[in-house]
């Protein structure tokens, strides 16, 4: 049974393979944290630097769309660790283990392609963005690169799907988050 609503979790170690996605999920799910505080601090120096007359932060809201989006990513590859995506699992929630791990593979199986798919197309859109030299309006940043920043969030949140999904069809393994 899942932990309820607002309960942490913890991811438990059950190999040597888990043990380094859990180390990269969780340096990546890090990072988008220090990422949004400095957006936070960004966002705040802005209005209240507006409000006392002094002016706000030159592109505040190009850069806090830039950097929310490299942050929101980063947390991927940690919640599909959690396993805690969001999806329908109403049918399942009561079925037999050994029905509901195949159907929670099948699950992880497109997540991981769905993701693959992503990490492709957003290289060629950083491609593209760079080639076409495209650059936001007020500070000039380069569109390629938060899109660039994007890829490793998505590539690592495919990996960890996939080996989710590898769990799910082993019955002696136990999934990622699941206590010894």
């Amino acid at each position: 049974m899942q932990d309820p609503m607002g309960m942490p979790h913890d991811l438990v170690e059950h190999d040597r393979v888990e043990h380094y996605l859990i180390m990269a999920g969780k340096a990546m799910a890090v990072s988008g944290g220090v990422l949004f505080i400095a957006l936070i601090i960004m966002s705040l120096v802005s209005i209240i630097g507006r409000k006392l007359g002094f002016g706000s932060v030159n592109g505040d809201i190009e850069l806090m769309q830039a950097g929310t989006a490299v942050a929101a990513t980063a947390f991927l590859p940690y919640c599909t660790l959690l396993g805690e995506h969001i999806k329908v699992d109403f049918f399942t929630e009561n079925m037999r283990d050994s029905l509901k791990r195949p159907i929670d593979g099948i699950a992880e199986l497109l997540l991981g392609g769905v993701s693959v798919l992503l990490a492709w197309r957003t290289v060629l859109s950083a491609i593209s963005t760079y080639e076409s030299q495209e650059v936001t309006t007020l500070v000039s940043l380069p569109l390629w690169i938060p899109t660039a920043l994007l890829v490793p969030g998505i590539v690592l949140m495919a990996v960890c799907a996939f080996y989710r999904a590898y769990a799910s069809f082993h019955p002696t393994k136990k999934l990622p988050g699941a206590h010894k």
